[in-house]
């Protein structure tokens, strides 16, 4: 169990436990004007009760193909104080057939490849890059993102420019990026990206979560503060 500034996570059943990933992108996703989210994804609901508790205004739709996690998420939602403003629903995204657009998408997309897959199913299933490719995912994001919309996404360093080169195929464009370093003097590992639907400059940065001695860096925790209940 992790217990946040204003919500708990249990996630007994849910094959991916809450962990850096989740954080930083709910922490960092460009919500600007965001009035319908959609989490793809969500697994134990962590970034959809994230974004709700950052835009006060938006509502959010946390999509789970797992149905476990699904119903954890479900449980970690009507537990909170956002449980108003969050909708669950038990769905693979390629299954997904919403009513509408929504202003704001985010996705901790699964990535592990065949030769890094873990034994177990459920674990192998929300990690595995095949059970929902980057095409498949930006090209249905493009679908059902409004005009003018957001897609915030975390992926491995090393599949960066494959992903910005199939979003821009789709018409969406890289305008925001930071690299994750998880101790100083190391390779970046993770890259946390916006896209829009028009060239905007671009925007890029790079983010050390450790220092040398092991400890959290100010500009980590300036990024989580409003979560973490040491911060």
């Amino acid at each position: 169990m992790f217990t946040f500034k204003h919500f708990v996570i249990r996630q007994d059943n849910t094959a991916m436990k809450a962990g850096t990933d989740g954080v930083l992108l709910g922490a960092w996703c460009d919500l600007d004007g965001a009035s319908d989210i959609l989490d793809i994804g969500t697994g134990t609901g962590l970034i959809a009760l994230m974004c709700a508790q950052r835009a006060a205004d938006a509502t959010v739709t946390a999509i789970e193909i797992d149905t476990d996690a699904c119903e954890e998420a479900r449980q970690n939602v009507r537990a909170s104080k956002f449980h108003d403003k969050i909708r669950v629903v038990n769905c693979d995204f390629k299954d997904f057939a919403p009513d509408h657009k929504y202003s704001h998408v985010v996705s901790n997309p699964p990535f592990f490849t065949e030769s890094t897959a873990s034994p177990d199913f459920k674990r192998r299933l929300a990690r595995q890059s095949k059970s929902l490719p980057f095409d498949t995912l930006i090209k249905g994001v493009k679908e059902i993102l409004e005009p003018g919309g957001r897609f915030s996404v975390i992926i491995p360093w090393g599949e960066k420019l494959d992903f910005v080169r199939i979003c821009a195929h789709c018409g969406l464009h890289l305008y925001r990026k930071t690299a994750v370093v998880s101790r100083e003097g190391r390779s970046p590992i993770r890259a946390l990206m916006t896209f829009a639907d028009e060239i905007l400059p671009l925007s890029q940065n790079t983010l050390v979560i450790r220092d040398l001695g092991g400890n959290y860096t100010m500009p980590y925790k300036h990024l989580t503060a409003d979560f973490y209940l040491n911060f």
